[in-house]
């Protein structure tokens, strides 16, 4: 899917603008005019002054989130009150972006170095609160090797929708907007003591996006004054999973499996995956064992190769690593 890339584009737009809201005046109309409250009237409420000076922060709302760890924090107090934070959006049965959009971050947090968790936090916030609670994100969290300073947070669900349109992380169209499964792999970052902000697309170059972070929220009350990124040796993209097939759409090269955790990419569940080349299904059937290998490439990833077990008859081992997508091919087999 490439429509997040579009959608991206808007979707940084609209944080910068929602951003830079925060410090300009807003139309008033008095309660003479309307006979209305002069807030309700303008439609667009100035934020009140949190400390001796406006600041964008002053549009986010205060709410109560509980950390994967169980904790209650306040989103403004506890976390962004003069600190650098990096903000996304996410859920954990997503299948689309958030797989390669936690992954990338995951990266990101290591090429932080000695910075993550002392100059700067990274706030993973879900959308979708009624399934990911504490318990659930924390798994989650592990599931993406336990990363320092890297919070998961859960709550209300109008309140943190409330949020992620204060931070200008929406799409224009509304009927997009509503869809979660379509939401923009958009990070938001920024120091709350400089007043600097700024918001990018998460699958834009790993290292440049780090580094902009860094110049946009480093000031002088980091411990560590150079902003050099560590070198960090560059994972795999492609990543282990084992599952069983439940059905087979070779028309379409996909294929569905019920899999369980994905170290670094996903927590068990039920989807249909793209492979890379139609040759990889010949001899899979429903109800057999796999294992597989994932490739990412941004928001996208398909599987690049199979280990399985011939039928019994056969006996026999077969691998398979086809690397050049193709979207031909005669139905093989489906099943529900």
């Amino acid at each position: 899917m490439m429509r997040w890339a579009a959608h991206g584009v808007l979707a940084v737009a609209s944080v910068v603008a929602a951003l830079s809201l925060a410090c300009e005046p807003q139309s008033v109309v008095s309660r003479e005019e309307t006979g209305q409250d002069s807030e309700v009237a303008s439609g667009a409420v100035e934020p009140s002054v949190r400390g001796d000076r406006r600041k964008q922060s002053d549009r986010f709302s205060n709410i109560t989130l509980q950390t994967q760890h169980g904790e209650s924090v306040r989103f403004y107090d506890d976390l962004v009150k003069d600190r650098a934070v990096v903000i996304n959006f996410v859920y954990t049965t997503c299948t689309k972006i958030c797989p390669g959009t936690t992954a990338q971050l995951a990266k990101i947090n290591d090429s932080f170095g000695p910075w993550i968790g002392e100059a700067i936090t990274m706030l993973s916030i879900t959308i979708d609160p009624d399934v990911d609670d504490s318990e659930r994100l924390k798994r989650y969290w592990e599931l993406f090797g336990s990363k320092p300073g890297w919070l998961f947070l859960t709550g209300d669900y109008d309140e943190i929708d409330g949020l992620r349109r204060e931070l200008g992380v929406y799409d224009l169209d509304p009927v997009i907007d509503a869809d979660k499964t379509q939401h923009a792999g958009i990070v938001t970052f920024g120091n709350d003591r400089t007043d600097r902000w700024s918001a990018l697309p998460v699958f834009m170059n790993r290292r440049l996006l780090a580094k902009t972070v860094l110049d946009t929220t480093w000031d002088d009350q980091w411990k560590t004054s150079a902003r050099r990124l560590p070198r960090v040796k560059r994972g795999s993209d492609v990543y282990a999973g084992h599952g069983v097939v439940r059905a087979i759409f070779a028309d379409r090269n996909e294929i569905m499996i019920a899999h369980g955790d994905i170290p670094g990419l996903m927590m068990a569940m039920t989807m249909v995956f793209e492979v890379a080349e139609s040759s990889l299904l010949e001899g899979l059937s429903v109800g057999q064992s796999v294992d597989f290998g994932i490739e990412l490439a941004g928001e996208a990833h398909r599987i690049v190769s199979f280990t399985f077990s011939e039928p019994a008859a056969q006996g026999r081992e077969t691998r398979g690593v086809f690397l050049s997508p193709k979207r031909d091919g005669a139905a093989l087999q489906a099943s529900g």
